[in-house]
């Protein structure tokens, strides 16, 4: 699956607690640069989760507004990433819950620029081969039920280790592992375990 991006780890979430913190404290900026630090980011976990590009960008644009507003309720001692991260993947739960059916992802730009976020894994493949395989893998994921594709996002896409995706979800540690196993028996299940292994997909059974 894609690899993370090298600025998902320790040094972003010190930089977000750090202008959440300025935030809160009044400075005006410090909300400028928390968008442009995590609207990509939102923008990624919202579009694994919806697979619609235009309901990702209300999704983001939604999460702002109550970050904005609910900061002074942000708890100083936790994350301010894995806060606001649980901001992003209800509203994006809620509103495929909403839709009441999968909706296939929209063709054009926007689809080809999330997708560029896509396996890297498979250089080895033909081109022709890596595109037939990101595209089986982006519609087996559409088709795992909301709380694993969130999960999966949060964990393959964003590099949260296990222990901050509870945090996001606020559940224990072990609903997160027991998740994240059954959508990738559902992953195995439509795509086949050498599928799976050709983009290095892995279950996540450790504690990171």
């Amino acid at each position: 699956m894609t690899q993370p991006d090298p600025d998902t780890g320790a040094d972003l979430r010190e930089r977000g607690d750090a202008l959440a913190l300025a935030f809160q404290d009044g400075d005006p900026q410090a909300f400028a640069d928390l968008v442009d630090l995590f609207q990509e980011r939102f923008y990624r976990v919202a579009y694994r989760i919806l697979g619609d590009p235009d309901e990702a960008l209300d999704v983001v644009q939604d999460a702002f507004v109550k970050v904005h507003g609910a900061i002074a309720s942000w708890d100083r001692e936790a994350r301010f990433a894995s806060w606001a991260f649980r901001i992003v993947t209800n509203l994006a739960i809620d509103g495929l819950r909403r839709r009441g059916r999968e909706r296939k992802a929209f063709e054009g730009r926007a689809q080809e620029q999330a997708d560029l976020q896509e396996d890297r894994a498979g250089e080895g493949l033909a081109a022709e081969e890596q595109t037939a395989l990101v595209g089986q893998i982006k519609a087996a994921i559409d088709g795992l039920p909301p709380g694993q594709r969130a999960i999966v996002a949060l964990r393959h896409y964003e590099g949260f280790s296990l222990k901050e995706i509870a945090e996001v979800r606020g559940c224990a540690l072990g609903t997160v592992k027991s998740t994240l196993h059954q959508a990738f028996r559902n992953l195995r299940t439509s795509l086949g375990a050498e599928v799976l292994e050709a983009v290095g997909a892995r279950a996540g059974g450790g504690d990171r």
